[in-house]
């Protein structure tokens, strides 16, 4: 399976996208970095693809700029934002495309993340047959790879309402579980992604209700039962079980 990476930088990130694009390019077939910067003198160094998005648009337009420029031959679309670490970059490239290339079903790909809205303890469903991978519930749109199948579903949606792209995420939860294919987290694979958000989040959950009206009606089932399921371990005692199946 052909895999291309997308790294995704602003301001203040751009040696951090440069460090990562030249550690991912052994394992990866072809590498981008979607960038944005208020300074149009200002650009990453690195030898890769570099694609400039207007610095007042955010993580939706860079999204939708992976979507358009991912070469026709790639079969699977990864994505890792600049202000994330990881011991073993190249390991995570490896990671994803094993993961794709062994199960044919797995959708949607993500590591373990360090910080994360969504901890694998709220979101776990259960193993994934006899791997250390996990089903889960979400896995955030911090790290991630796609299929096929759902980058053609991804590429079907509407970004232009939706600045801050909160959401994205549960599009390719909801259409993984609506098509019965799966989405994992392999707790092998670990990234440490910084607690902070620069804009107000009440405007970016408003966009989010807005753009999730673009899902299907088989769709908004899954992503009511997955939401539920989540909001289930989260508010309850049942996150320590699901805590005690992780490792």
């Amino acid at each position: 399976m052909r895999l291309h990476t997308f790294i995704i930088s602003w301001k203040g990130r751009h040696d951090a996208a440069a460090a990562i694009a030249r550690e991912v390019a052994t394992a990866s077939d072809s590498v981008s970095i979607v960038y944005s910067d208020p300074d149009p003198q200002t650009a990453p160094v690195a030898d890769c693809r570099l694609l400039r998005r207007d610095d007042a648009l955010f993580w939706a337009d860079k999204f939708s700029a992976c979507l358009e420029h991912l070469p026709a031959d790639a079969d699977l679309l990864l994505v890792i934002h600049a202000d994330c670490n990881c011991d073993d970059w190249a390991g995570l490239v490896s990671a994803s495309r094993a993961a794709h290339s062994q199960h044919a079903r797995i959708a949607v790909w993500a590591p373990l993340i360090g910080f994360t809205p969504y901890p694998l303890k709220h979101t776990l469903i259960g193993r994934f047959f006899d791997t250390p991978m996990k089903l889960v519930a979400q896995t955030d749109g911090i790290v991630f790879s796609l299929s096929k199948a759902a980058i053609a579903r991804m590429r079907s949606i509407d970004y232009s309402r939706n600045l801050y792209g909160w959401g994205i995420d549960w599009v390719f939860m909801a259409f993984t579980y609506a098509n019965k294919l799966f989405a994992v987290v392999d707790p092998r694979v670990r990234v440490q992604h910084p607690e902070s958000h620069g804009y107000s989040q009440e405007t970016a959950l408003a966009q989010m209700q807005d753009f999730l009206k673009q899902l299907g009606p088989s769709e908004y089932v899954q992503y009511a039962l997955l939401s539920s399921h989540i909001y289930y371990l989260t508010e309850s005692g049942a996150a320590e079980a699901a805590a005690a199946q992780i490792n």
